[in-house]
Parts: structure tokens; sequence; C-alpha cells
């Protein structure tokens, strides 16, 4: 009889400390959850935060990105988005973006760009061509 209590008794500790540390593992989940979805929100308030933009705007988001011709393009979305954070939202159309991908043929950037949480915005450009994607109304 005392041999079984004292296997009961250690079957119950084990229990506990499994739901304990399992309590732990989900506030650790829990917190850590929480953590990203409060950066997140700081984030998107700091974007729109102070220039005078309003709710709503903020940042250039560039969703899209696509340079060439009809048949022969390529995905010009990362260059486009550096080059926007480092020209202060300047863009120019070029095989600089990502190759030439029709040689001798005039090619386009077509780009899809939002701010905040608004509408996007579609710009198309000439190869050669440059413009700025702006937050500003």
């Amino acid at each position: 009889m005392k041999l079984a209590t004292q296997h009961i008794m250690r079957i119950a500790t084990v229990l506990a400390l499994t739901a304990a540390s399992a309590s732990a593992f989900a506030q650790s989940d829990e917190y850590r959850r929480g953590y990203a979805e409060g950066y997140a929100a700081g984030q998107r308030a700091g974007n729109g935060g102070g220039n005078g933009d309003g709710p709503g705007w903020g940042r250039v988001r560039v969703e899209e990105a696509d340079y060439g011709v009809r048949g022969a393009m390529c995905d010009a979305r990362r260059a486009v988005r550096n080059e926007v954070e480092r020209n202060n939202g300047n863009v120019r159309a070029s095989n600089e973006l990502c190759g030439d991908p029709a040689r001798n043929q005039e090619k386009r950037l077509r780009i899809v760009y939002r701010c905040g949480n608004s509408e996007p915005v579609r710009v198309f450009l000439r190869e050669n061509e440059s413009t700025r994607l702006t937050c500003r109304r």
C-alpha cells in the first residue's frame, strides 16, 4: 500500500510539473505573439505619424513592380523598393532594375504601391523615365 501511494505521488508530481511547464510555454507563446503584434502596431503608427499625411497614410509600400515588354518581363519589386528607400521615393525605369529582359525594345516599368491602408496607386514609366513615389495627397 505504501509503495502504491509513493507511485501515485510520483505520477501526480510528474503531471503537475508537466502542466506547469505547458502553462509556461503557452504563456511564452502568448507573450511573443503580443509582443509581435505590439511591435507591428508601433511600426504602422510610426510610419504615418508626424508627417501630416493623416490616418491611413504613411511610408510607400511597393506591392508589385514589373519591368520589360509583353512576354518578356522581370520582377523588379526588390530593386524598386531599394530605389525608393535609397533615393527618397525616386525611381528610374532602366535595365539596372533587373537586367534587360527584351534587348533592342523599349521597356516599361509598372509599379503598384500603397500608403498605409489606402487604395493601390499604379504608376507606368517608359524606359529611362523617372518619377517619385509619394504618400502625399
